[in-house]
């Protein structure tokens, strides 16, 4: 006895073990061509067929539309000769839509395909912001205060200008320079801009200094060197005055002191004395 996979009963068989591909061997598979016709096991015309699509055969019903085709399990296949008969009924066969499954199968890779896209997108968007961390808040920007009818604005106040150091000489006026007087300026809380006079360091009308100025002027080197932060101007007035302060600076170089702590220019007021050269202390 064989089982009948057309009406599910059992029927008298003698063509034997029915495969994977039902009783259609492979060379009988390769048989069934284009346009044969398939009879059931009643002798009954089930169709022609179309193709053969995997394990069924597309048929094609009489007076059916292409859309009408219906697929038949290679499992029912009993027998190939020039035409193909069934191991069921002609009524019983054909109960499975060619469209149905094939479509299926021919849709599932591109099912597949968005599946994964839509995976990897999720797992992006994920380790996007797990790396990003939380969001900054956003700090509400201050507003502009608008402006009131009938007021005006208060003009913006211009910055204050900071005088030059020797603009104004000291209330008590000029100090003679010698390191004494120096150095106690230096240790007090007294703000910069402090002048010393150098009337005794030169002889009239010379630009060289005499022994007492190159005493009085090897001494402010001491002093501007345990005070490291000094920095003083040498203001003159007159080319007499210009010659003297270039002497002065050469002198301090020559004791030590670096020439970015030492400046010359023009005094700003007039000179006291008649050497022509002013010590002013830009900073302490």
């Amino acid at each position: 006895m064989v089982l009948n996979r057309c009406a599910g009963a059992t029927t008298p068989a003698t063509l034997g073990y029915a495969g994977p591909l039902g009783r259609a061997t492979m060379s009988e598979r390769a048989a069934i061509i284009p346009d044969m016709p398939i009879f059931g096991s009643d002798g009954a015309l089930v169709g022609t067929v179309h193709r053969v699509s995997g394990v069924r055969i597309i048929v094609n019903h009489i007076g059916a539309s292409e859309a009408d085709q219906h697929a038949i399990p290679l499992a029912r296949v009993a027998e190939v000769t020039d035409r193909v008969t069934l191991d069921c009924p002609a009524a019983e066969a054909g109960p499975e839509r060619a469209g149905g499954a094939d479509a299926r199968r021919s849709y599932a890779p591109f099912v597949w395909l968005g599946v994964g896209v839509l995976g990897v997108a999720l797992v992006y968007s994920a380790t996007s912001l797990i790396l990003r961390g939380p969001a900054a808040p956003k700090v509400p920007a201050t507003p502009t205060p608008l402006a009131t009818p009938g007021k005006t604005a208060p003009a913006a106040r211009a910055p204050s200008r900071t005088p030059a150091p020797d603009a104004t000489p000291s209330p008590s006026g000029p100090v003679e320079a010698n390191p004494a007087s120096l150095g106690a300026y230096l240790r007090s809380d007294a703000p910069p801009a402090q002048r010393f006079a150098l009337d005794t360091a030169f002889a009239a009308g010379s630009a060289t200094p005499n022994t007492a100025g190159l005493a009085s002027i090897r001494g402010i080197a001491g002093v501007m060197t345990t005070h490291l932060n000094t920095q003083i101007k040498l203001a003159v007035s007159g080319g007499l005055g210009l010659r003297r302060a270039a002497a002065i600076k050469r002198a301090l170089l020559g004791y030590g002191v670096a020439d970015y702590r030492i400046a010359t220019g023009a005094s700003r007021v007039p000179v006291k004395g008649g050497s022509g050269v002013e010590l002013v202390v830009l900073a302490k």
